[in-house]
């Protein structure tokens, strides 16, 4: 996105830059924020009801208020994930430890893995060690792959704890546990990774199959913590994000 794109957005949400510095500040914006938060804050703004519009006009400092807030959403659920992922790699551990014994990622089990079958991970003393050394797609696969599932973590998931309206539980087998694992990886890779927040979620092609937005993630992550018995007792609840122009 460029300043005269920038510029339309402003124009056409009728949010004012008046002095130069006003504008500096614009332009950093453009190069520091993708247009996903720039554009979605506009949203924001135009849908607060509380911000009050000076002779018809927002103010830049209201527009960047808004965008303060889309960003902390999206630094939030980069804990939000980033603590159930380090929850889950400990689940998994201790799960597999008691069923496997305390040296499980040199069995046979792991076979089936071509990362466990590689000589740094051999030579690692402890599983938990090999646990923080694979991807999150390679986590999932020692938790959903085979018969690891049916015989350590399927008894361990709390499906009557998430029930239909007909009182039914509403995650029953292991493929509805996977769609809900591939939300969280999906996410979890661009934004735990730091590429473009919030716009890999919302428009990038691959995930156009699934129209993946923000709140899917959470419901996702909401209903997997219920599922694994996740304790959010210390989990951050917001982020205050401020920029230096406007502390």
């Amino acid at each position: 996105m460029n300043h005269k794109h920038f510029k339309q957005i402003l124009l056409a949400n009728n949010i004012i830059l008046r002095t130069i510095t006003e504008t500096k500040i614009g332009l950093k914006l453009i190069v520091q924020k993708e247009k996903f938060i720039l554009e979605d804050s506009v949203k924001a703004l135009n849908n607060n009801k509380k911000i009050v519009k000076v002779s018809g006009k927002y103010s830049i400092g209201q527009y960047i208020q808004e965008i303060i807030n889309i960003t902390n959403q999206y630094y939030l659920l980069y804990v939000q994930i980033s603590q159930f992922e380090a929850f889950l790699r400990t689940f998994i551990n201790h799960k597999m430890v008691k069923v496997y014994g305390n040296q499980w990622h040199l069995d046979g089990i792991m076979s089936d893995l071509d990362d466990f079958q590689k000589q740094d991970i051999k030579r690692l003393d402890k599983p938990s060690k090999a646990l923080n050394s694979i991807s999150f797609g390679t986590l999932e696969l020692v938790f959903l792959n085979g018969s690891r599932y049916a015989n350590v973590f399927e008894l361990s998931i709390k499906k009557n704890k998430i029930l239909t309206s007909d009182g039914k539980p509403k995650y029953n087998n292991k493929q509805q546990i996977k769609a809900l694992l591939s939300i969280v990886r999906n996410a979890r890779n661009d934004i735990c990774h730091h590429r473009r927040i919030g716009e890999s979620i919302k428009s990038n092609s691959k995930y156009n199959k699934k129209n993946m937005t923000r709140s899917d993630v959470l419901n996702a992550l909401h209903d997997l913590k219920i599922l694994l018995g996740y304790d959010d007792t210390f989990d951050v609840q917001a982020i205050d994000l401020k920029y230096n122009e406007f502390n």
